[in-house]
């Protein structure tokens, strides 16, 4: 799963701040208290986290950026403050793959796009060009429905936060997020299936018909109960009721062939409603123009505001690159202009200085906010249109329906009933038909009482598939368990990333065990077993969670499986001592550095955050590092921001 982080735009009340982000490794670090974990937990804002409300942020935040490659696309993740409820997400991939939504955190009835895509964990996944299980709603209940796996379900492993760094085993322990969190390993390593699915599938189908079954039952009962049908014998004397009626309707047709008569059949009134419905189509049809015209109208205006907005961002970007560059030569001609005198004017132009344009973040926020604003307004506008145009539509198919049969009506009582005679045959008939309607389904009525023991044998039936359903499911699930081939890999790489790390109390003798049932490693002494939760020291809990997913991520690129390929890791040596321990320290990051310098397909990406920097033995390419203390020359991650 390609993700790959560029770059992090941090716009404050007073200044915009940024942070790139190195192919392979970026490493941040610096004194408490500049900001450096808030750039990992920006991050996850943008990602639909929660964001912690520190004094600075809730005094100096206004909006974050996050530019990134997801899958094939160029994508800015946009979030302000106070956006709770969704992330505004822009991408492009050329210059005809382009779009724009504020993509909800929870999943709404609209499609953002035109595919499987209803909130922004869909269309993370939709942009990197991933199809994520679907696994039980409720995992203990077998009669769940089956819902997408969530994207923030799998950043669990991407992003090793301060937080749970030394109290949360990848939420296992949680009895809501650790079935959530299981539900990702074995999307990770595969142990699903097709077959799995489909069986669920049809496991849900075949309960809901039974319940489909059983409720019909119930309403054929109310049904006969509510319009006193009563027993076959009171259905029976009904129909002979009606055989009754139906003979004194054929007597009265033959008195009626024996007294025609030559009235002309009347058809004024069928034609007044004709020219009636005509107009009506033809005021159909003009208005669905008008409609498509104004709507192809704001598809075109839409396209141009999301071209805007990037080509904003672009020159925004520009601009700060271009800060503060003093030309010796006019970029247009290459005359030489060194030789002009300084002044208050742009050598350039000769625009006065006090007059230049300088945007503060918040007005740059704003200009973003109105474009987004603008955009929305228009999908909302388009929406609408689009409703009333299908709306409009419909109408006219049914007028056209309408006007047909009206057509067919006229055509056949000019062709037939050319008297008063006919029409009256014509009553007669309908009664006729009528009646014998009614005789049919009295009959079917008759069949009713059997119909309910048959959808009670239905219903009976259904529980014997359901019951092999789940056999069959168990069954599907222990074959899984079996293949177990990329666990077991996932739990070799990690004892040897331990014992290259140096794990306190993990040799070459001891197994390591992770079952697929839990996903919890252990660790076998002899007849001794311990996994995370009996690792005793804040430190070596630390040590644990990062040496686990440093072994999913590595086994992911050699066997290409679906995790994403970044890995944010904030205080990696959180309660180690680098003093006590300097060993350890420098042996976990020369691990680190080790997997970083080898690529397997497009790598992973590696933030660090720590308080000591700590630099590969031997330089590879992309290892990026900034100082973050407050400094000038290393400044905070909001610049100007002396406090709390």
């Amino acid at each position: 799963m390609n993700i790959r982080l560029n770059r992090l735009v941090v716009r404050a009340r007073q200044s915009t701040e940024e942070i790139r982000f190195s192919d392979t490794v970026t490493f941040l670090y610096g004194p408490v208290g500049t900001g450096k974990s808030t750039v990992a937990r920006l991050i996850d804002y943008c990602f639909g986290g929660e964001l912690e409300r520190t004094p600075a942020i809730q005094q100096e935040f206004v909006s974050v950026v996050l530019s990134a490659m997801l899958g094939g696309y160029e994508c800015t993740l946009e979030r302000a403050a106070d956006d709770t409820q969704g992330v505004r997400v822009t991408w492009s991939r050329g210059e005809d793959d382009i779009g724009s939504v504020n993509a909800p955190l929870g999943a709404g009835e609209t499609r953002l796009v035109d595919a499987e895509v209803y909130n922004l964990s869909d269309l993370l996944f939709w942009l990197c060009g991933v199809e994520p299980i679907k696994v039980l709603k409720r995992s203990r209940d077998p009669d769940s429905q089956m819902i997408r796996l969530s994207f923030r379900d799998i950043w669990w492993y991407c992003y090793l936060d301060q937080t749970h760094l030394d109290s949360s085993f990848f939420r296992l322990e949680d009895p809501f997020r650790g079935r959530k969190s299981q539900d990702a390993m074995r999307f990770f390593t595969g142990l699903h299936s097709e077959r799995l699915s489909q069986l669920q599938a049809e496991l849900y189908k075949t309960v809901s018909e039974q319940q489909g079954a059983r409720e019909a039952v119930v309403q054929i009962r109310r049904f006969m109960a509510r319009f006193d049908l009563g027993s076959e014998l009171e259905l029976t004397a009904q129909i002979e009721a009606a055989e009754q009626e139906l003979r004194d309707a054929e007597n009265r047709k033959q008195v009626l062939e024996a007294e025609r008569t030559t009235n002309i059949h009347p058809t004024d009134e069928l034609r007044s409603r004709l020219r009636k419905l005509s107009g009506t189509v033809s005021d159909l049809r003009e208005a669905i123009g008008l409609s498509q015209d104004s709507l192809a109208e704001q598809e075109a205006l839409r396209a141009e505001l999301i071209t805007a907005k990037v080509k904003a961002n672009r020159a925004e970007q520009a601009g700060r690159i271009l800060e503060g560059v003093d030309y010796s030569r006019c970029p247009q001609c290459g005359s030489d202009i060194s030789e002009r005198p300084v002044t208050d004017e742009c050598r350039l132009c000769g625009t006065p200085s006090d007059i230049a344009y300088n945007r503060s973040g918040a007005q740059t926020d704003a200009f973003r906010r109105e474009l987004n604003d603008r955009i929305d307004q228009i999908t909302d506008s388009m929406s609408r249109r689009r409703q009333a145009l299908e709306r409009s539509t419909r109408e006219l198919q049914r007028a056209e329906v309408a006007k047909r049969q009206l057509d067919r009506q006229l055509q056949d009582e000019l062709q037939r009933y050319d008297s008063a005679f006919i029409e009256s045959v014509r009553i007669v008939d309908r009664e006729v038909a009528t009646l014998e309607e009614r005789l049919r389904s009295l009959i079917q009525l008759q069949e009713m009482p059997r119909a309910i023991s048959e959808l009670e044998e239905q219903a009976g039936a259904a529980q014997g598939r359901i019951d092999r359903l789940r056999s069959t499911i168990e069954e599907e699930r222990q074959r899984l368990r079996g293949a177990d081939d990329n666990a077991r890999a996932i739990a070799d790489r990690f004892k040897t990333i331990m014992i290259d790390v140096g794990f306190p109390g993990v040799s070459e003798d001891d197994d390591l065990v992770l079952d697929p049932r839990n996903w919890k490693p252990v660790v076998v002494h002899s007849e001794q077993e311990w996994g995370f939760w009996d690792t005793g020291s804040g430190g070596k809990k630390t040590l644990f969670n990062v040496c686990y997913a440093l072994a999913v991520h590595e086994v992911a690129r050699e066997r290409d499986l679906p995790v994403p390929n970044v890995l944010i890791i904030d205080s990696p040596t959180k309660n180690i001592s680098d003093d006590e321990n300097p060993e350890l320290v420098q042996s976990l990051y020369r691990e680190i550095y080790r997997f970083a310098a080898t690529r397997n397909g497009a790598g992973t990406q590696f933030l660090l955050i720590d308080s000591d920097l700590v630099e590969p033995a031997d330089a590879f390419e992309d290892f990026a590092q900034r100082r973050m203390a407050g400094e000038l020359e290393a400044p905070s991650l909001i610049s100007y921001y002396d406090g709390p």
